[in-house]
């Protein structure tokens, strides 16, 4: 695929919604402290001292030096002050340049045992140069007046210290201690030459000459290692902080410390040989193609840690409840983990960004000794309750009045904590507690799935609330409403006025309300109060308690009072109404049936094998097999309710807390006694009539469903399945103690009483089972006008048309084989074979066509938009900082955001790997999520498993869903198959805390799982390299999801049933796999086979002594190469070519969990692998090759792995069609996300024509 450049232009609203967060900002600066600006750092490694600096010395050019130096010190007149400070120049200049020839920009970190040797190293040098000094003193014997010995020792140590590190308090206290001591020093050295004139010393300012940094493969990689040691630059004080930003120009001295004569430089302009500027000037050339001035970029220091809370500078700052005045840091941010903080001109850092902290940290219930001086009520009560509480509408607290629905700031119980923000919802007084207030609370977006990411400024309603002592509150605080503008659609890509221009510390805004469980941002609920509790109406106590009420089982209208128990017409449970004659999921547990099912088939236990023969066969030590559904749990077992009941207490009354169902109960054609393969040939919906009744807890319900009998519906059983989910249907019964089917009984065949013994019929029945089903074959929705991006070859499109609610008119995909296939399926559509970015550029540049004619969608024209942006820009790396920063800002997945910023769609749907949620420790999660709330879409995320949508493979996806403001955001569509619980961990971790979508159905499903042999059985043969495009299906369809592919084609042809051509070498192999499940390379023979090409496949040697796995039963030797061994390289003269058993794979097999699953064969019963774009043998996913077929899988059985019908037609080679398949989405899994969307476009029609019918009405 040809390489994407990068965006041409993200609209200002998205770039400002993905401005670098503080933390990530700072892990940013800290490597920019290496890369961009100048703070140079010296390495001290086992006693050598490297200069970080461009000119650097040979050992030859030292020597040239030192020599010239020599011959200017015996023949040119000179004050004995300068040859005092040559002679240290040049024993300095020795020090610096190191043993080992150039120096080399490295940044050592140092453990304290490290310090303490460098210490000692440093120890010895002092004592070496001390007695060199002292032979100098004595040769020169016209010197009036010398430094002492301490003054020497004091600017070596000056030279060598500066840069070292300071990791504890000890350390910091030492420093500071020796640094008064030199300045005490230096003031005694400066009265001592108070006589002497001293030049400029020419030497010293050559040694503080100008640096330029290179950059190298080796500096990044030192970068990256030092990041991942999570060291920083030493800290500044605030002395010298102020001198860098003095100093901040393009070329800087390499003095390490700001001694007071050095300090009153104000230019760092240095006379060096003409030489050495020229090599200089020519070295800034190279290495700095971009300057940074002190006008254009101004930096200053931040800490990574947290405020403590209770330092003076903390109590003053406004989010801990003091004035802000003094705008002074924490006097306990003085760690190590610096960073730089890149600042506009135009922008003013505050340290005190209010913070708010998670309400579910507060102390309930903990009473506050109260100051009644400071709070008085005003006005009378409202309200009175039994003359013991007393509800007010205004309290005055410190000569401020509060009133309901005011927004507060509270006092943490924990005084280092940030202040709480509120809405107060009620004001009373009773006689136990006093005065007390309900507060609503908000949440701050870093205590959201944002994080870092989120604006300090913006706060989320949650439902979470509670009662609070009015002694508690702080101040009154703002807290503003950010409604979406009636022109939101047509905002695209503007830049929207602020709503707060100025962080006074106590003013913010909300938008959305958060689900904290699930990660949902939703627009605010729409609750109202009424007349009698507008005094006391809380939102959050509405919901929860609206919530409650739904999750509670209850019954509802009674029909019959029996001896011993009392029966119900109907009974509800979470927000389902189920009556009489419905039918029911329940749980797999439920009941049981009246037939003895043969065990599923275990794996028989290992026989010993010929070692010798099968020499790698001891590697399959475990028993678990990749792809296997032995693991799967059952679907829901099904009945239908004859009775709904309670029963009685010892008092006569019914007992409404524990209800209880009569049902009859259905079998399942794998239920019968022709268990599992009559479910393989039978409709995935089949079930059977049993008259065999059973009791159970109505707790085990699980959901409502439709049971029909067949004969009743009006048309074809095809067409009433596919008329909505959860329908089955019966057309016979089954009798377990005879084990036969029999016709249905007439009672069977209607839905049976519906509350007191009317509404028989089947008519009656028909609109009482199918009532959900109803309201949308009333309501007729237009499609959505859909704009896919990355399309590929249309997967995802596919499902949400087959869901029918989109009409893919746009798609755009730069690789033109995908875009040929897109455009086959897909006839009505414009394709774009452009970069993304160019076409975005277009439109907003107000082009309405592309330069090859086609028409561009405008602004307004999309309503839903579609995509899965590859990653693998900034995938590969670990860490998420100012590379990989960048690179995300220039990714696809920006360019998506981009479109969406633009066009301003009413549904958004981002679909990528399951790594997506994790990429940079979910930083990559964050921003998408930011940018779309900055936006104002409602959104959220979730992992999904496609195979518990009905295809035979495993492959999670994340999904990020968003919804236009005034649209319902849909949910995440409950799984319809059972899979294999090892594959269905589908939660996600983000900060360590545990985020699941609202998925309920996580032990069991309606249908059973699709397997392989569901996929692909009715395939004809083909061989090896098989290359024919077209050939006739030779039968029928074996399988109700055969069926389903094939549809309905006049003259059915099989296309792309073609699979790769392998080599004679991996033709041999696949042959000698043996076609039992679980069968992989470590199956394979050593024995020489004679090949397809006529050359001989070599047997495999083994002659050497693997120390992990030892020896064979035998005594065989086990390794293959040198390093099984202890303590040895691999031997490049050891590997072995043209072997049955690839060498390659027991020389590594150790270390990569034995390569279990290459050459793997797939398994009948079970499921594919991942699809994957090239299927091969060696693979990632190798278990590739065909259960009984001596091949790899086809393009046309990947295809039907990944549920597209056998009609969908592909383009190109086959390894581009390979490619297509595996880069696209399972339409059956984007066809249930199309329902989900299509159920809330329902609910929004319904609610819109009952608002109408009200109006009406009124009118």
């Amino acid at each position: 695929m040809p390489a994407r450049t990068a965006p041409a232009r993200v609209p200002t609203l998205a770039s400002r919604a993905l401005s670098l967060p503080d933390d990530v900002r700072r892990r940013e600066r800290q490597r920019e402290i290496h890369t961009h600006t100048h703070t140079h750092t010296r390495e001290r490694e086992r006693g050598r001292e490297r200069y970080t600096h461009t000119h650097t010395h040979t050992p030859r050019e030292r020597e040239r030096e030192r020599s010239r130096e020599d011959r200017e010190r015996h023949h040119t007149p000179h004050t004995h002050t300068e040859t005092r400070e040559r002679e240290r120049e040049r024993r300095q200049r020795d020090r610096g340049g190191g043993r080992r020839g150039r120096d080399t920009h490295t940044h050592t970190h140092h453990t304290p045992r490290e310090r303490e040797r460098e210490q000692r190293e440093r120890d010895t040098h002092t004592t070496t140069h001390t007695r060199e000094r002292e032979r100098e003193r004595q040769r020169e014997t016209h010197t009036t007046h010398t430094q002492t010995e301490r003054e020497r020792e004091r600017e070596m140590q000056t030279d060598t210290h500066t840069t070292t590190h300071t990791h504890t308090e000890t350390e910091r206290k030492r420093e500071a201690e020796r640094k008064h001591t030199h300045r005490t020093r230096e003031r005694a050295g400066r009265e001592e030459h108070t006589h002497h004139t001293h030049r400029p010393r020419a030497r010293e300012a050559e040694r503080t000459h100008t640096h330029t940094h290179t950059h190298s493969d080796t500096d990044d990689a030192e970068r990256e290692e030092a990041e991942r040691d999570n060291t920083h630059t030493q800290p500044h004080t605030d002395r010298e902080r102020e001198t860098e930003k003095d100093t901040h120009t393009h070329t800087h001295t390499h003095t390490h410390t700001q001694r007071p004569r050095e300090r009153q430089r104000k230019t760092h302009t240095h006379t060096h040989t003409q030489r050495r500027e020229r090599r200089e000037r020519e070295a800034e050339k190279d290495t700095h193609t971009h300057t940074h001035t002190h006008t254009d970029d101004r930096r200053e220091r931040v800490c990574q840690q947290p405020e403590c809370g209770q330092c003076k500078a903390c109590k003053d700052m406004v989010k801990f409840g003091g004035s802000g005045r003094s705008k002074q840091a924490c006097q306990e941010r003085r760690c190590p983990n610096m960073a730089m903080k890149e600042a506009d001109d135009d922008e003013e850092v505050d340290d005190n960004i209010p913070e708010v902290p998670s309400p579910k940290k507060m102390h309930q219930g903990k009473k506050k000794k109260q100051n009644k001086n400071r709070i008085s009520w005003v006005g009378d009560a409202v309200k009175v309750i039994l003359e013991k509480t007393d509800y007010y509408k205004k309290v005055c607290i410190d000569s401020e009045t509060l009133e309901v629905g005011d927004c507060v700031s509270v006092i943490p119980d924990d005084s280092s904590k940030p202040l709480y923000l509120a809405r107060v919802t009620a004001l009373w007084e009773d006689g136990s507690n006093g005065q007390m207030f309900h507060a609503h609370w908000f949440c701050a977006g870093t205590d959201t799935v944002l994080g870092a990411t989120s604006d300090p400024l913006e706060l989320f309603l949650v439902d979470e609330c509670e009662d609070m002592q009015l002694s508690y509150i702080h101040s009154k605080v703002k807290v503003v409403y950010k409604a979406p503008s009636e022109n939101w659609a047509l905002e695209g890509g503007m830049d929207p006025e602020a709503l707060i221009t100025e962080d006074d510390g106590k003013t913010y805004f909300y938008q959305l309300w958060y689900d904290q469980d699930y990660a949902r941002f939703e627009s605010p609920p729409k609750t109202q109060p009424t007349e009698d509790n507008k005094y006391k109406f809380c939102v959050s106590c509405a919901r929860l308690a609206e919530m409650r009420q739904k999750e509670i089982p209850r019954v509802l209208e009674q029909l019959e009072d029996l001896d011993n128990r009392v029966l119900y017409s109907s009974a509800t449970k979470n927000g389902i109404q189920y009556r009489v004659g419905d039918g029911v999921y329940l749980l797999p547990e439920a009941f049981t049936f009246n037939i003895k099912l043969s065990s599923p088939v275990k794996r028989p236990r290992k026989e010993p094998v010929d070692e010798d023969l099968y020499p790698e066969h001891y590697r399959k030590y475990s028993d678990y097999i990749k792809g296997s559904n032995l693991d799967a749990p059952e679907p829901y077992r099904i009945g239908r309710i004859k009775e709904i009941f309670c029963t009685k207490k010892s008092n006569g009354r019914p007992n409404e807390t524990d209800i209880k169902i009569r049902i009859n109960k259905f079998y399942r054609p794998e239920n019968t006694h022709k268990s599992t393969p009559a479910s393989y040939h039978a409709d995935i919906n089949l079930l059977y009539w049993s008259d065999e009744e059973v009791v159970v807890d109505f707790k085990a319900v699980q959901g409502r469903c439709t049971v029909e009998y067949g004969e009743d519906l009006p048309g074809c059983l095809q067409d009433f399945s596919a008329g909505g989910p959860d329908r089955f249907y019966f057309l016979e019964a089954y009798n377990a103690k005879n084990k036969s089917f029999e016709d249905p009984p007439n009672h069977a065949r209607s839905p049976g009483n519906k509350g007191k013994g009317k509404g028989k019929g089947k008519g009656k029945a028909k609109s009482q089972t199918c009532e959900p089903s109803e309201p949308e074959t009333e309501i007729k929705l237009p499609k959505l006008r859909t704009l896919d991006v990355f399309s590929g070859c249309g997967g995802l499109s596919e499902g949400f048309h087959q869901a029918g609610i989109s009409e893919t008119l746009w798609a755009i995909e730069m690789w033109d084989p995908a875009a040929q296939a897109f455009r086959l399926n897909n006839p009505g559509s414009t394709v774009f074979t452009e970069d993304c970015n160019v076409l975005l550029k277009l439109v907003m540049a107000g082009e309405a066509t592309n330069s090859r004619g086609q028409k561009l969608p405008q602004k307004g024209d999309v309503e839903m938009l579609c995509g899965g942006p590859p990653c693998q820009g900034f995938s590969g790396m670990n860490r998420f900082n100012s590379r990989t920063y960048s690179k995300f800002k220039n990714s696809l997945v920006v360019s998506f955001l981009s479109y969406c910023d633009y066009y301003r769609p009413r549904y958004f749907l981002l679909e990528n790997v399951r790594n997506f949620v994790s990429f940079k420790r979910s930083m990559v999660l964050k921003l998408t999520l930011r940018c779309l709330v900055r936006m104002g879409y409602q959104c959220t995320f979730g992992v999904l498993q496609a195979g518990q949508y009905g295809v035979a493979q495993t492959r999670r996806r994340a999904i990020i869903l968003a919804a236009a403001p005034g649209e319902k955001l849909p949910l995440f569509p409950e799984p319809l198959h059972v899979f294999a619980p090892r594959a269905c961990q589908l939660s996600v971790v983000v900060d360590d805390k545990k985020f699941v979508s609202n998925i309920t159905r996580l032990s069991s499903g309606p249908f059973r799982t699709i397997t392989v042999r569901d996929t692909m059985s009715d395939l004809p043969e083909v061989r090896n390299g098989a290359s024919a495009l077209e050939i006739l299906y030779n039968g029928e369809p074996q399988s109700w999801f055969q069926r389903q592919l094939r549809g309905s084609q006049y003259q059915p042809i099989l296309r792309d049933h073609i699979c790769k051509d392998m080599s004679a070498l991996v033709a041999a192999r696949m042959r000698h796999i043996p076609l039992a499940p679980g069968s992989d390379w470590r199956d394979l023979p050593n024995i020489e086979v004679r090949l397809s090409d006529g050359t001989m496949a070599r047997k495999l040697r083994y002659t050497y002594h693997d120390k992990k796995n030892g020896c064979s039963s035998t005594g065989a030797l086990r390794g293959v190469c040198s390093c099984v061994e202890v303590g040895k390289a691999c031997d490049s003269a050891a590997r072995q070519f043209n072997t049955l058993i690839p060498w390659c794979l027991p020389h590594t097999g150790n270390r990569h969990n034995h390569w279990a699953g290459l050459y793997g064969r797939l398994e009948w019963d079970g499921f594919f692998s991942t699809t994957v774009t090239n299927p091969e043998p060696m693979g990632k996913q190798g278990r590739v090759l065909h259960p009984e077929q001596h091949r790899v899988v086809s393009v046309r059985e990947c295809a039907r792995s990944q549920g597209f019908p056998d009609t969908y037609r592909l383009f190109g080679n086959i390894l581009d069609k390979h490619r297509q398949v595996g880069n696209a989405v399972p339409p059956p899994l984007a066809k249930a996300i199309g329902l989900e969307i299509k159920r809330c476009m329902l609910a929004k029609a319904r609610e819109s024509a009952s608002v109408k019918t009200k109006e009406e009405e009124t009118a």
